[in-house]
């Protein structure tokens, strides 16, 4: 494991895809598998050679606070800045302070494949300022990447004729990014366009399955697969 090498979970959302099912409990705790999936989240990064851990955060970060001391992680956190949620992008924002001259981000809705193996995203090169890691195989997600080359030249999440490959929620990024988001609520699906356009947002194509648990229906669908993972172990 690299000990200084940081990621940053965006656990800040209210998750209003998951409905009642997450009035109460954040997105973050919601079980998978018989499991937090925070849990499983802080367990798949030491694996993929992270050592130090930030988690941006807003609507109901106190549960996630308790649980993550609860636990015995290590971390740092941030809040968010904007009335409502500074949105993803306005996240890292509101972090600065604790980045590093390099991380990786991580969409805490997202379950990496079982044999993904570290290191993980290597940093990008100058003068991208970002790497997006996309997949094929992303259950009831329709693509929404289109690569070239090595490096990102269209994104679309609603419309994205032609794209290829699907944003799996995982980032390399250089402080660098932060120049590009601007001040207010700001997502990173437009971010990602804009970076695309002006040559500075690089792919990493991952093999195997990405899981979703945005919504009740991901959500169930994640919990089959990692209790079939857990009892075929």
């Amino acid at each position: 494991m690299d000990s200084e090498r940081l990621v940053v979970f965006l656990a800040g959302g209210r998750a209003t895809r998951l409905q009642g099912q997450a009035a109460h409990t954040p997105k973050a705790l919601q079980v998978v598998g018989g499991v937090p999936l925070l849990d499983r989240l802080t367990a798949d990064a030491a694996r993929l050679g992270f050592g130090r851990f930030h988690f941006a955060l807003d609507h109901l970060h106190e549960p996630i606070l308790e649980h993550l001391r609860d636990r015995g992680v290590r971390f740092t956190w941030s809040l968010d800045d904007v009335p409502g949620g500074a949105g993803t992008a306005g996240a890292l924002r509101c972090a600065r302070d604790h980045l590093s001259e390099e991380f990786v981000v991580w969409l805490a809705d997202t379950l990496p494949p079982a044999g993904l193996s570290g290191p993980l995203l290597p940093p990008p090169a100058t003068p991208a300022v970002a790497r997006m890691a996309v997949s094929a195989q992303v259950p009831d997600v329709r693509p929404n990447v289109t690569v070239e080359q090595g490096r990102v030249i269209g994104y679309d999440k609603d419309t994205a004729v032609g794209a290829t490959h699907v944003d799996a929620g995982l980032y390399a990024m250089t402080h660098e990014v932060l120049e590009h988001i601007p001040d207010g609520r700001a997502h990173l699906e437009q971010l990602w366009p804009q970076l695309a356009e002006r040559g500075l947002l690089e792919a990493d194509v991952l093999t195997g399955r990405f899981l979703d648990i945005g919504t009740p229906a991901r959500l169930a669908a994640a919990d089959r697969e990692m209790r079939a993972v857990r009892h075929r172990g």
